[in-house]
């Protein structure tokens, strides 16, 4: 997401601490007070706009305030370090989604703030899948067909939008000379209990399972979903289930991915179906995910709780899209 700095004042410049392009944010671009509306009809779409309003009069505020509150492809929050807005609230009504004073900008803008931006647009403003294409933020690579928040309204055999989430165990070919058939057998069935004990709580089903792993759906209801916060706790209690509940010998090692795509839904005989996200998934599992790491796709990343960016990094493309990968856990034992 782009941001834009209209003012003219030094202070409020210095205010903005966000000095790298991160996962989300591009670093802030500084532009002259006086150049908001011409600037405007350059701006990406999607775009996260400030105005400074020191030293304006009452009506420029107002013109500058009403030609922004009729954006419908940009965001836009509000700099007043005087204080000469009476009615902060009726910003927001106007579609401002963010407001700083001076007490907030002493305090300077930083990602933590531009995240509550983000999280305030995903949770009070409630914008749909719609509404977030049109600002820029997410580009689909095809047409989403909502599947629901649950899975009572999915018929067999129609397609549909899911979360795809493929989980594998590393290292699998040593583990029957390892541990002996019988032995990996009761771990293997240790293993897909605890993935799908997991899994039940976010709306989350095994779809597609070969022993050591494969490919459970989560429904999209073209809003949000509850998949990234599922693979996102199952990192976390991985060690739980390694010390209190695991079979192996040895502390499990596996690699998961996740991405938004179409399918055609069927409880069985899933050997026959098509879909090009169900093979992109397979692919990003398979020959690009690294042992022990959670890889997610831009499209998973913008749909989910802005609480998520700063524990993801970018790992580069694949097959066209951004990836990004979990920072690991401490108690892991791996570093970013």
């Amino acid at each position: 997401m782009d941001v834009l700095v209209f003012s003219d004042s030094r202070k409020v410049k210095e205010s903005f601490r966000i000095r790298r392009k991160n996962n989300f944010f591009s670093p802030p671009s500084f532009c002259p007070q006086g150049s908001l509306r011409k600037k405007l009809k350059e701006a990406e779409p999607g775009s996260l706009v400030y105005i400074d309003l020191s030293g304006l009069d009452s009506k420029d505020v107002s013109k500058e305030l009403r030609s922004l509150s009729r954006q419908s492809d940009v965001f836009y929050g509000v700099v007043d370090p005087a204080g000469i807005i009476n009615d902060v609230a009726g910003l927001f009504h106007d579609g401002a989604v963010d407001y700083v004073d001076k007490n907030t900008l002493r305090e300077g803008i930083t990602l933590k703030r531009l995240n509550q931006v983000t999280r305030y647009l995903s949770e009070v403003r409630n914008l749909d899948l719609d509404e977030v294409n049109r600002a820029g933020a997410v580009q689909p690579s095809q047409h989403y067909i909502s599947s629901g928040r649950d899975w009572k309204n999915i018929v067999d055999g129609r397609e549909y939008t899911f979360c795809f989430m493929y989980i594998e165990l590393d290292d699998s070919v040593e583990m029957e000379r390892k541990y002996g058939r019988k032995t990996l057998s009761s771990a293997l069935s240790s293993f897909r209990r605890f993935i799908e004990s997991a899994i039940r709580p976010f709306n989350g089903r095994v779809w597609i399972w070969s022993g050591i792993g494969g490919i459970i759906l989560f429904p999209f209801d073209l809003r949000s979903s509850d998949a990234l916060k599922c693979g996102f706790r199952i990192m976390l209690i991985k060690t739980l289930y390694d010390v209190e509940e695991s079979v192996f010998p040895n502390f499990l090692s596996f690699r998961t991915a996740l991405h938004i795509g179409n399918t055609i839904y069927q409880k069985e005989d899933t050997g026959n179906i098509i879909s090009d996200s169900l093979n992109y998934i397979f692919h990003l599992g398979q020959q690009f995910a690294e042992k022990g790491n959670f890889y997610i796709t831009e499209e998973v990343l913008l749909i989910s709780h802005s609480a998520f960016l700063e524990y993801f990094v970018d790992e580069g493309e694949y097959e066209g899209r951004k990836i990004f990968r979990m920072r690991a856990p401490i108690h892991m034992g791996s570093s970013i």
